[in-house]
């Protein structure tokens, strides 16, 4: 093979191979600008992290409710083997909303709701588990959202069923939860 043919074919060789990069590194890089825009200015799940009143909108003029607590799953995912999935629970300080500090039963409702989701995100993280063991899963992307929007609304049922909170059923509540996040 001529040397100048050589050299064209390692040429092309290497745009292509930059090219492959570029696509790709932008893709990433877009996908955890967007992972940041999602989490940025919220609070992320710890078992350590406690909420605290300085975390909530103080709205003295709200007489409908003491507190209120805007909490959420972020999920990221590639549904093609192999499977990479992350999520974690949020709390979102911008749209909760207290309306009487001086009640620390609120802000213990407050942190319950976080807790209780944070048990359904553990959930669903155990069935993408579940799915990585399959040798050909046949997952779309559509399956990760309506997975998450399932285990949401579990979460939102139970908690709607310990409505009216009492100090007997946020005690009950905050044992269960507890147990579940051991």
């Amino acid at each position: 093979m001529p040397k100048y043919l050589k050299i064209i074919i390692l040429g092309v060789s290497i745009i292509a191979c930059l090219l492959i990069y570029r696509y790709y590194s932008n893709n990433i890089n877009e996908f955890d600008l967007q992972e940041f825009k999602t989490l940025n200015g919220k609070i992320i799940w710890d078992k350590k992290t406690r909420l605290k009143w300085s975390d909530f909108k103080f709205e003295p003029h709200e007489p409908l409710f003491g507190i209120y607590a805007k909490v959420g799953m972020s999920a990221r995912y590639e549904a093609y083997p192999p499977i990479l999935f992350r999520s974690f629970t949020t709390f979102s300080p911008t749209e909760s909303i207290v309306s009487d500090t001086t009640n620390n039963d609120n802000l213990r409702i407050a942190q319950a709701k976080f807790d209780l989701l944070e048990t359904y995100r553990q959930k669903m993280e155990k069935e993408v588990d579940s799915l990585k063991q399959l040798t050909s899963p046949n997952l779309e992307p559509s399956d990760f959202e309506k997975m998450n929007k399932r285990y949401y609304s579990e979460f939102e049922k139970e908690w709607e069923s310990y409505k009216p909170i009492t100090i007997y059923t946020l005690n009950q509540l905050e044992e269960l939860i507890n147990k579940r996040l051991r």
